[in-house]
């Protein structure tokens, strides 16, 4: 009968992306002639190499479709097929956090969408793993519908609830994740070079310290340990965590083979495991929510994900539009971070990058708990950049961001962009507000809001040869400055000079 095979994305139940052509790959006999049929189009190839690679032409959307693949006397077919939007969301344990831990829960356990629907890559960093974990509740297509959504990433979910609302098709997730991950994790070597490569530095000294006749079997030990050890993500931190002595050994056998051969951690890694065998199948575009595994490194964090994205780019052989979640405030979970620098990083990326927009997060966070438990407005929020830039329509989506500053007399005047019918602050005046006059901070000032402006007003401005305003510029603090949208004001850092 021959030999064909399909990356076990295509099964029954996908969702493939829609008016645009679509990729269709796998192994085959050498030489035969396969043939890929769908909605009365067939598409074909010759394997070459024991491969094959065609496509199909752009379909509009619509569901309930049969996809067969035909070789060498062999057919697969696969049912109940969907073509709509399929987007890919990235990163690390926030875009891993699944619906059942969000506090919101409980509220879609009625949820009956079957044409929003999500699959979860196999967590696999090394080649046999597939052999050392169990894998069965994952790989699969799964439909929101019930108790199944809940399976679902949580930022996915919303993120796809609410693009099906808008556009009114199938909507596919494909969620490729791992907690704790870099993003020098989701790239080829060639990408880290020069500012980047002691990723591949420390990787290189942390793994000659390890004895390669046991790093395996060490590592699998952990793994198991890991995989078991009781961690109730649905629960919030009202403290730090305090370690147990189990958690705390198995934190420093972590500690020596965080960069192992065989650990998800290591750069690239994740780009071999996960990542190329996912591409190329077609998809609208990346959403992200990952940076805290990279806070340590913020100063290069910018250019990282300009080559992250450039390598997915290249992988895909399209220009992806990418939207990426700004770090929620946060202060220490069992030991403190700052993830101020690589907020302004993510900033700085939608500036120096074409396609790259930023969903702010930055009223969702949580002081001891770096996975805030709302990610409603995450998801919707990333939803709205989707519908506005890569869908056209006419909607704000973007949070206000300082466009323009002025003295007037004793008062500070900063001007916004994106603020719509204008800014509106929750609660008596705007918090986490620092008033720097002449290098000193000054305690005594008053701010309001009104329209597109943030008025700050101090008896030492109307003198003073330079001011800086400082918005939300502490690990954790309180943002509650919003425009008509709701979307909170970005972080931000503003100077007048006399």
């Amino acid at each position: 009968m021959g030999n064909l095979k399909l990356p076990n994305l295509f099964q029954s139940g996908m969702v493939l992306q829609r008016r645009t052509p679509v990729c269709v790959w796998g192994i085959a006999p050498e030489g035969s002639l396969v043939a890929v049929c769908m909605a009365g189009y067939t598409a074909y190839a010759v394997a070459i190499d024991g491969s094959f690679r065609t496509y199909l032409p752009p379909m509009e959307a619509g569901s309930g479709y049969t996809l067969s693949v035909s070789a060498h006397g062999r057919t697969i077919t696969m049912e109940d097929v969907a073509i709509g939007e399929v987007w890919l969301a990235g990163g690390q344990s926030n875009m891993e956090f699944l619906l059942r831990d969000d506090a919101e829960s409980a509220g879609e356990l009625a949820v009956d969408l079957p044409d929003v629907r999500c699959y979860e890559v196999p967590k696999i960093a090394y080649a046999g793993q597939e052999n050392d974990r169990d894998y069965s509740m994952v790989g699969v297509w799964r439909k929101a519908r019930g108790a199944e959504a809940t399976y679902f990433t949580a930022v996915g979910y919303y993120f796809a609830k609410k693009l099906r609302a808008e556009l009114d098709v199938p909507v596919g997730i494909i969620n490729l994740t791992w907690g704790g991950t870099s993003a020098s994790a989701y790239v080829s070597p060639e990408y880290l070079k020069n500012e980047l490569k002691p990723y591949l530095d420390r990787a290189e000294e942390a793994q000659a310290k390890l004895d390669p006749a046991t790093e395996l079997d060490r590592y699998r030990k952990l793994q198991h340990t890991m995989d078991n050890m009781p961690f109730d993500n649905s629960m919030s931190n009202l403290a730090p965590i305090k370690p147990d002595p189990e958690m705390l050994a198995s934190m420093s056998e972590m500690g020596e083979l965080f960069l192992s051969r065989y650990s998800p951690f290591r750069p690239c890694g994740l780009y071999e495991t996960m990542l190329q065998p996912t591409a190329p199948y077609t998809i609208r575009g990346v959403i992200w929510y990952q940076g805290e595994s990279d806070a340590a490194y913020a100063d290069t964090y910018e250019r990282l994900m300009q080559r992250m994205i450039a390598c997915w780019r290249a992988l895909w052989h399209a220009e992806l539009p990418f939207l990426i979640v700004q770090l929620a405030p946060f202060e220490e979970m069992m030991e403190p971070l700052d993830f101020v620098p690589v907020r302004a990083a993510q900033e700085r990326l939608t500036r120096s990058s074409d396609q790259v927009w930023l969903a702010c997060a930055m009223d969702a966070g949580m002081r001891y708990d770096i996975h805030p438990k709302h990610k409603r407005p995450v998801g919707e929020r990333l939803a709205l950049q989707a519908i506005s830039k890569v869908y056209g329509r006419s909607i704000l989506a973007d949070s206000p961001a300082p466009e323009g500053i002025a003295r007037e007399g004793d008062m500070l005047v900063i001007r916004f962009a994106h603020a719509g019918c204008g800014l509106v602050c929750c609660g008596e005046t705007p918090q986490t507000l620092e008033l720097i006059v002449d290098g000193t901070e000054k305690r005594a000032f008053s701010a309001s809001v009104a329209e597109n402006e943030l008025r700050i007003t101090s008896p030492e401005i109307a003198t003073a040869k330079t001011v800086t305003v400082a918005f939300c510029q502490h690990p954790y603090c309180t943002d509650n400055v919003y425009n008509s949208a709701g979307l909170p004001v970005l972080p931000f850092v503003y100077t007048l000079e006399a």
